[in-house]
């Protein structure tokens, strides 16, 4: 009987311990694994950028794990597509009084598109990332995306958008492990990353506030903060930095108050008490599905990161377009943001939740 030929693995290394020990993993699993940096921004790594993918430090680590664990690195550049999918979108919508979430446009356009594409190139049958979430293919071959068993660190709402058929080539290795067995590891393994810190910032920011980034792009000026009732109240420091649902930065007295709703054409805050945020009805445009629900079915909406799974039922379904009417009023949800649907722990799709 002839040897089994190991599958081939591109791996997407951000330079941070997750990727790291993915890598690892993988390897024990017995796979053959590339490694690969997207650079996706048009600029030099340099020593005094921080932060992203295009940060000197990332890409020297990602470097060192690869040659530590004994595989290839190259770094890409993917920054067009990055610039045209993800970095446009988001200027575009907080143009619009939106507030969006690069890291879906990242995932469900470029990421792991970009990563398959130049895969195939090299043979590679998977691609592989350190993401917190986990994926099953059923019986027939289907694959199915579910919450990771590290809820702190689950990642699985940003990937609702990765097209199903892109979804069956994917490993995600850490979506059965919490975060402090992945720092073990990679302190077993003396991984250059083991005591890394995670990011916490967008990536193409380069270790600058999105305020920052954004008045590089679009102009930001103060505006006037009203009521409902259409009262001044007070004075913002621009649209562009505030969310439906806010409650901190906004400098009022008598509250507290909470962003309701923004107007970019008149660059008006409209605020009101935490009571006027409730919905029991969210609406999405721009829907992709793993898999479709059906109109009455009972499912759980999430309509930010951190936002805990509401009992919902699924509205209408048209086109591209959704609703679900949640059982409990939902607090904060911010038009731009994504509105996830899933079936218990299975994500099935979601949608940008309209205004």
């Amino acid at each position: 009987m002839g040897v089994m030929a190991k599958k081939h693995v591109l791996l997407l290394m951000s330079g941070g311990v997750d990727s790291s020990v993915a890598g690892a993993m993988l390897l024990e699993q017995g796979y053959n694994v590339v490694g690969v940096t997207m650079k996706q921004l048009d600029v030099k790594p340099t020593r005094q950028r921080s932060g992203g993918c295009c940060s000197f430090g990332d890409v020297r680590d990602a470097k060192r794990v690869a040659a530590h664990l004994g595989i290839p690195h190259y770094t890409i550049n993917t920054a067009e597509a990055f610039h045209r999918q993800v970095i446009v979108p988001f200027i575009r919508s907080y143009q619009a009084g939106l507030t969006p979430n690069p890291c879906v446009y990242c995932n469900s356009f470029v990421r792991f598109e970009e990563a398959m594409e130049l895969g195939r190139q090299w043979d590679c049958e998977y691609a592989a990332t350190g993401h917190y979430a986990r994926v099953e293919s059923d019986g027939e071959g289907a694959p199915h995306l579910y919450r990771a068993v590290c809820r702190e660190k689950d990642q699985s709402y940003f990937l609702y958008g990765v097209r199903r058929e892109l979804l069956k080539t994917l490993l995600f290795p850490l979506g059965g492990l919490k975060k402090e067995e992945v720092r073990s590891i990679a302190g077993r393994l003396n991984l250059a990353t083991a005591e890394k810190a995670d990011s916490q910032e967008i990536c193409f920011t380069l270790g600058r506030s999105y305020h920052e980034f954004l008045s590089d792009y679009m102009r930001v000026e103060k505006g006037p903060i009203r009521d409902r009732s259409g009262n001044c109240l007070g004075e913002h420091k621009g649209a562009a930095y505030y969310t439906v649902g806010q409650r901190q930065g906004l400098g009022l007295s008598g509250g507290p108050y909470y962003v309701c709703a923004i107007d970019p054409q008149t660059n008006t805050l409209i605020v009101g008490r935490k009571e006027e945020l409730a919905a029991r009805e969210v609406r999405a445009t721009a829907a992709r599905w793993i898999h479709e629900p059906k109109t009455g079915e009972r499912v759980f909406g999430q309509i930010r990161s951190r936002h805990r799974p509401a009992a919902a039922i699924v509205g209408e379904i048209h086109a591209a377009a959704f609703a679900l009417e949640f059982e409990e009023a939902q607090y904060g949800a911010a038009p731009g943001q994504a509105l996830v649907v899933s079936r218990g722990d299975e994500i099935i799709g979601g949608g940008t939740i309209q205004r």
